[in-house]
């Protein structure tokens, strides 16, 4: 797996977000260029997944056409609603195939929840913590990364995760269900930084 043919490259471009107090502050979010023209913005399952002539707000924050511009790029979303952004933005990186990752990590931008249908259902994840061995789960850890730890062994909010060597990310909860979601680095040392679905995490 991996970029396609098809696409340009995937980038990660400042967006300006509103926070607590109407404070506006720099976020860097994920955009999947497409040769053809057509951009995505946040996405939320991997892009190997992504059907540009059927997507939801389920798949994707947003997405339209874009046109580079020297070292610009401007982008029209399918609402009509247009911006600027600079050319060609930071890399976006994959983690490779069989590669784990430690530690307990926080969202710092983005929203929404984990929408797995089925039994599992939807999880909200402001919170993901990971260990070396294989297992995730968005219950609070106490900063505790041991996968002999209960919160690694609830039904649906905890199980084991697996990276394609795409730009995804497999997660199978405990009841045995799974569902892949877009993943990628914010660094080239693939450390600290992630997003997962449709948030930002950083290492607390």
């Amino acid at each position: 797996m991996g970029l396609g043919g098809d696409i340009e490259r995937v980038s990660l471009l400042v967006d300006y977000e509103s926070g607590y107090g109407g404070y506006i502050y720099p976020v860097y979010n994920p955009y999947v260029f497409y040769k053809n023209g057509t951009v995505v913005k946040e996405p939320k399952i991997p892009i190997d997944e992504l059907d540009l002539n059927t997507l939801t707000k389920d798949q994707a924050a947003r997405w339209g056409t874009w046109q580079r511009a020297g070292d610009k790029v401007n982008i029209t979303y399918s609402n009509g609603d247009t911006a600027e952004k600079d050319w060609p933005g930071n890399n976006a990186y994959p983690a490779a195939k069989g590669e784990m990752q430690e530690g307990s990590f926080s969202s710092i931008s983005g929203g929404g929840d984990l929408a797995f249908g089925g039994d599992v259902g939807i999880i909200s994840y402001s919170k993901m913590s990971f260990t070396s061995d294989g297992w995730y789960t968005t219950e609070n850890t106490g900063g505790v990364n041991s996968s002999d730890l209960a919160a690694y062994h609830t039904s649906t909010t905890s199980g084991r995760y697996s990276f394609d060597g795409g730009y995804g990310i497999t997660l199978t909860a405990n009841n045995g269900q799974t569902k892949r979601f877009f993943f990628c680095w914010y660094g080239a040392n693939r450390d600290g930084v992630f997003r997962l679905g449709g948030r930002t995490f950083t290492e607390n």
